[in-house]
């Protein structure tokens, strides 16, 4: 799942891996999921260790999970911080690239070194006792489904924040012949069961 808002995201700042807390409207996003969440009883919870994905965990009630840098977002390297406003001003066509898949700021990670980071992690936790929780970021929610689906990150559009997305995996993945995973749920809110969380 992806974390609640922050004030960067309201914003419409670049967070990458900043250290953000959760937004007030962000810590309301993550109790309306709660009830989402709580039926599948995950046995196995995991989230990134920025505070952002911490809190998020904290909110749920599994504030004792385990942390995993792995499952940080995308790093932006120095747009980190930066605005969209800011950037589409004073560097619109390097922005207009990176939208684009074809332009990488100084520092930055590509998606496929994200994906390659966040699989170890994701091939790891489906061989833990499930059902499993993850609670990382927007970058890692589709890098997963590439890694579990073989579905281009690149053609998915952005969860919400505050939103969960669920993936039934089954036993012998993926070295089983016809073990095949599948998506259960996309973006879902604890406000609509589905699509964006309303402002």
């Amino acid at each position: 799942m992806r974390h609640g808002e922050t004030a960067w995201n309201k914003e419409r700042r670049l967070q990458g891996q900043g250290n953000v807390p959760l937004s007030p409207h962000g810590v309301e996003q993550v109790k309306a999921l709660v009830p989402v969440v709580r039926p599948y009883a995950p046995a196995t919870v995991t989230a990134s260790d920025l505070e952002r994905a911490r809190q998020t965990a904290e909110v749920l009630g599994y504030g004792d999970c385990t942390l995993d840098e792995r499952l940080r977002e995308t790093d932006l390297g120095v747009w980190t911080g930066l605005t969209i406003e800011e950037l589409t001003a004073m560097r619109s066509a390097d922005y207009h690239a990176w939208r684009a898949g074809t332009f990488l700021p100084e520092g930055a990670e590509s998606s496929e070194m994200l994906t390659e980071r966040v699989r170890p992690a994701i091939e790891e936790l489906v061989g833990a006792p499930g059902p499993v929780l993850v609670i990382a970021h927007g970058g890692v929610v589709r890098a997963a489904l590439e890694i579990l689906l073989e579905l281009d990150m690149e053609k998915l559009v952005p969860v919400s924040a505050g939103s969960l997305t669920v993936v039934d995996v089954p036993e012998g993945w993926p070295d089983h012949e016809g073990a095949i995973a599948k998506l259960h749920s996309y973006n879902l809110t604890g406000y609509s069961g589905m699509g964006p969380v309303p402002d």
